[in-house]
């Protein structure tokens, strides 16, 4: 197959939007600022709730749901999902920071830390946070396609 400039172009298009929509943030990076070139949207938290948090692979494995949205004390948003288990039982509570995911449709993509990095998060107690409300409207990064 004679591969022609037109279609190595799209290529590397599609290519270059894939890899800087998964890309985590650089070493050293601010993660806020990394998550500003994802187009921020305004979003109403209850609408979050009980959305499923996918990783982001042709597959979409579903790595947990939203439980709730909180601030910590110096005002940064984290989502809480349940990770781990096997049809609801088991696993444990996690907070991931709302800048390290983005919104794709009705799921949530997680773009910035991988399942085993999501594993070794501190279980979510909910010491040092305060749960934002159902009606409070946040920003969130959309997320392209990742097939």
């Amino acid at each position: 197959m004679k591969v022609t400039a037109a279609m190595l172009a799209i290529s590397l298009l599609l290519t270059d939007r894939r890899a800087i929509a998964q890309e985590p943030a650089p070493p050293g990076a601010n993660q806020a600022d990394f998550a500003a070139k994802r187009h921020p949207q305004p979003v109403r938290v209850g609408d979050l709730i009980d959305r499923p948090v996918l990783q982001p692979l042709e597959s979409r494995p579903v790595l947990g749901h939203v439980i709730r949205v909180v601030r910590q004390s110096d005002g940064a948003l984290r989502i809480v999902m349940h990770i781990g288990g096997w049809l609801g039982f088991g696993g444990r509570s996690i907070a991931v920071p709302t800048d390290a995911m983005a919104l794709l449709g009705n799921e949530l993509e997680v773009l910035d830390f991988t399942p085993e990095q999501l594993r070794g998060f501190q279980s979510y107690d909910g010491t040092g946070f305060t749960t934002v409300g159902a009606d409070e409207f946040i920003r969130m990064g959309l997320a392209h396609p990742s097939h």
